[in-house]
């Protein structure tokens, strides 16, 4: 038997995905994954695609980076997202999450495609901050 997903009876919009479910997702542009790490792991390794948001803004600026209905939510090992996706669900209510198991790590062990260096979406965050400071 293939276990593609665990879920929680509790928060059925929330799934716990392998990076291979999150990489179709990707692939078919179904999700908008968003990396929860800190800058510096960013700029080291990350997902094309995957828009920097640190874990730190999470709460204040997730509803204003959000573009689809249905997110992936990426860390280093998956304890930071699982504990965000967990311990803040009322941040998800009308949104379908994906939190991929295994973190980047699993991600890179499976040989999937990384980036090194600072792009425009490791900067957004940085961008809406700063914006809604002023």
């Amino acid at each position: 038997m293939l276990i593609t997903e665990r879920r929680s009876p509790f928060y059925p919009n929330i799934q716990n995905v392998p990076p291979s479910v999150i990489r179709k997702l990707v692939k078919n542009k179904e999700i908008q994954l968003i990396d929860i790490r800190q800058p510096w792991e960013y700029e080291d390794h990350h997902i094309p695609g995957s828009i920097l948001l640190p874990l730190d803004y999470f709460e204040d600026l997730f509803q204003l980076m959000l573009n689809k209905s249905s997110v992936g939510i990426i860390c280093e090992h998956a304890n930071r997202s699982t504990w965000l996706v967990y311990t803040k669900p009322s941040l998800f209510k009308e949104v379908k999450v994906y939190n991929m198991l295994g973190g980047i790590e699993l991600w890179m062990m499976m040989g999937y495609e990384v980036e090194k260096g600072m792009d425009d979406n490791g900067t957004l965050w940085y961008k809406l901050l700063t914006k809604n400071l002023r």
